[in-house]
């Protein structure tokens, strides 16, 4: 986690939440298991991109690895009294 550490990339930061799930077994036999990966961050071309390709070079298991979706979702702050959701973002 160290590697991770804002103070270790010029400030970039993120909250990172791993989940492991197993869903029974696919046709061919194999088990549908994996590793979900979660994260929050304010930049993700700063924060993201920068600390994952740092712990992607330290980790031996990177080359065992397959990455298989991905995805980026927008999640606008909680609205102030008496607004909604993504009222700054729609009203301008």
């Amino acid at each position: 986690a160290r590697i991770a550490a804002p103070e270790s990339n010029q400030g970039a930061a993120l909250l990172r939440r791993p989940f492991s799930y197993h869903d029974g077994f696919r046709d061919d036999g194999a088990p549908d298991a994996g590793l979900l990966f979660i994260c929050w961050q304010a930049d993700p071309l700063r924060a993201f991109t920068q600390i994952q390709r740092k712990l992607d070079r330290g980790d031996a298991l990177s080359p065992f690895l397959r990455h298989e979706a991905s995805g980026l979702y927008a999640v606008p702050p909680a609205p102030e009294s008496g607004g909604y959701v993504a009222q700054p973002l729609l009203e301008g």
